[in-house]
């Protein structure tokens, strides 16, 4: 707890600097009007005594009754403190005017600033992810993380804004109702902030329980979460159907769900049961004082103002303790979010820039070689490469062979620089890769991968995204479209390359997967590639549509590397060589028409 509680200074400060720089202008404004709001209901308390004060002054100077009604308006008219009197009443009414409508603008201005708010998290978010290394998406512990930061982000800046208005709102009004007992005897403020002292701890320790406890239902919430989207999304609905385990599904979403209500009821009963104990607390000061200034009253020491004014304090400050209690324990929790955020923004990168990176070379005159490569996954013990040593020649056309989980996939990765070799060197004429910007590497790379991305966007921009320096009017999308063997599409539909694919956000085509296919070749040939990569470029094509994309990848090899991986029997003409990889090791490596002879 101890060391936990270090954290919040410094992360609290980190959230008063992340709301601020999210927009200046509302920050400024909603902080004004918090400390507003926080100070009027102190000026109507003070208003309320001296009207209490005034009018049982003047009946009891008079010899009337102060509690009988009739005549007390003449009584009051006559009298010179009137225009004082109206005065306090005034004064009260303006105050408690005012809090009402300062009240409706700082829940405007909160639900701007909340999505002002939201935005700078999104965008700090995204732009970390964008930039992290390929090895976090593969990694099941940042995955948790990353499932608990998205689905926190969509509610946690409002309360982060909440907590930390509530917070400084907390902060002037206990401060006001302080001054104000402090005016009795200076033991009344002492009470009531000692009594607030285990609640606070209790909030505390409740905070700290609810994160460990929301961390370790993650994973549940995951699983529930991936079965209701096999149910739910386009993917599976065919195999659904046709397999018919829609209900194989069903029984284990609702088997998590089950889980994760039996432990939630658990923790609102822990809570429940704590939160008794601080309402007894508050219940048990409260009555005490209230004893107190009524033995003071019956002795004269005090007026009824006085008297309403103190237990009106009383019970201003319990709730404004209480709703300091709530912030600080909001925060608190605010503060290991932000904590873990803030881990996830700033995780350490395996594949980084060095300080002063080597330009990539416009063209690659000797290749890319591999010098006594090895390769390990993190967490895993054996090797996936091992001592792998051979040269890319610019021109060739490579084909890389083996069974599956031979390395092929493995070799892919770090040829774009996904990963770095645990050991031995990759060079591009002789220059390491390390020494290159790993973003500035990637953009000479065009590559195909086995599981690509369907995107729901035009034709034009599904192929631009493969270079997306290319103007939207390029001949070269066309190009890349035809290369592709796209041609008989951009006849038979309409718009063309203005086509919108894919039926989740709009009225478009969907295309059959040799297509997609089709639609992801051509955005690695649009792509002014050194080296070219396809991962299994063919497995969805039919035999005439296999060999127009072996034509199109031998124009597209002319002063590049072409790399394409395959589990298919290779024949003579659709590579110049083959690389066949066995348990990470180079098992051969030749021409592979002597290998289609043989």
């Amino acid at each position: 707890m101890t060391r936990r509680l270090y954290i919040l200074p410094a992360t609290l400060a980190r959230a008063v600097r992340l709301v601020w720089l999210s927009d200046r202008r509302l920050a400024f404004w909603h902080t004004a009007l918090i400390v507003l709001q926080a100070l009027l209901p102190l000026g109507t308390l003070v208003a309320l005594k001296q009207v209490i004060d005034r009018a049982t002054r003047h009946f009891s100077s008079a010899g009337h009754d102060p509690f009988t009604w009739c005549g007390a308006v003449d009584r009051l008219t006559a009298d010179s403190d009137l225009r004082s009197l109206a005065f306090w009443v005034a004064a009260g009414a303006l105050c408690l005017t005012l809090s009402a409508a300062v009240r409706l603008l700082i829940s405007w201005i909160a639900e701007f600033h909340a999505i002002a708010v939201t935005d700078r998290i999104y965008d700090l978010l995204h732009g970390a992810l964008l930039h992290a290394d390929y090895a976090f998406f593969e990694n099941p512990d940042d995955q948790n993380r990353l499932y608990m930061a998205r689905e926190e982000a969509l509610d946690r800046p409002t309360r982060l804004l909440a907590g930390l208005g509530q917070l400084l709102h907390s902060v002037i009004g206990i401060s006001g109702v302080f001054v104000i007992l402090a005016s009795f005897t200076p033991w009344l403020p002492l009470l009531l902030g000692l009594s607030a002292l285990p609640v606070l701890l209790f909030k505390l320790d409740r905070t700290r329980r609810f994160y460990e406890w929301r961390k370790s239902l993650t994973p549940l919430d995951r699983q529930a979460s991936y079965f209701h989207s096999v149910m739910t999304d386009n993917a599976g609905a065919k195999e659904i159907r046709l397999y018919g385990h829609g209900d194989f599904c069903r029984s284990r979403f609702t088997a998590a769900r089950a889980r994760l209500r039996e432990a939630r009821v658990a923790w609102r009963r822990f809570v429940l049961t704590r939160e008794a104990l601080g309402l007894f607390i508050g219940l048990v000061v409260t009555g005490l004082i209230l004893l107190w200034m009524t033995s003071r009253l019956l002795a004269g020491a005090v007026t009824v103002g006085a008297l309403v004014l103190c237990v009106q304090s009383v019970q201003r400050g319990q709730q404004a303790v209480t709703a300091l209690l709530n912030a600080v324990s909001a925060l608190f929790e605010d503060a290991l979010f932000l904590q873990s955020f803030e881990e996830l923004l700033n995780q350490p990168r395996r594949v980084g820039a060095p300080e002063h990176p080597v330009p990539v070379p416009a063209v690659l005159h000797r290749g890319i070689t591999f010098e006594n490569v090895s390769f390990t996954y993190p967490g895993c013990a054996e090797p996936a490469l091992r001592n792998l040593s051979f040269t890319l020649r610019p021109g060739e056309r490579i084909a890389l062979a083996g069974p599956n989980g031979a390395g092929k996939s493995t070799l892919v990765k770090l040829l774009c620089r996904l990963y770095d070799p645990d050991s031995g060197r990759i060079l591009a004429d002789g220059t390491d890769l390390r020494k290159f910007d790993p973003e500035a590497w990637r953009r000479r790379i065009g590559a195909l991968f086995q599981d690509f991305n369907h995107y729901q966007f035009t034709l034009r921009d599904n192929i631009r995204i493969g270079h997306p320096e290319t103007p939207e009017s390029s001949p070269d999308i066309e190009r890349a479209a035809r290369d592709a063997g796209l041609e008989p599409l951009l006849r038979s539909w309409p718009q063309g390359l203005d086509t919108r694919l894919g039926r989740w956000l709009h009225d478009g085509i969907e295309p059959s997967i040799g297509q997609w296919q089709k639609i992801a070749l051509a955005r690695a040939f649009l792509r002014p590639a050194l080296l070219t990569i396809l991962d299994e470029p063919t497995s969805a094509l039919d035999s005439a549509a296999q060999r127009e994309a072996f034509e199109a990848l031998a124009r597209l090899s002319h002063g590049r590397i072409a790399l394409f991986t395959s589990h298919r029997q290779l024949t003579s003409g659709m590579a110049d060589r083959l690389l066949i990889l066995r348990d990470g090791k180079l098992a051969d490596d030749g021409p592979l028409e002597e290998r289609s002879n043989k």
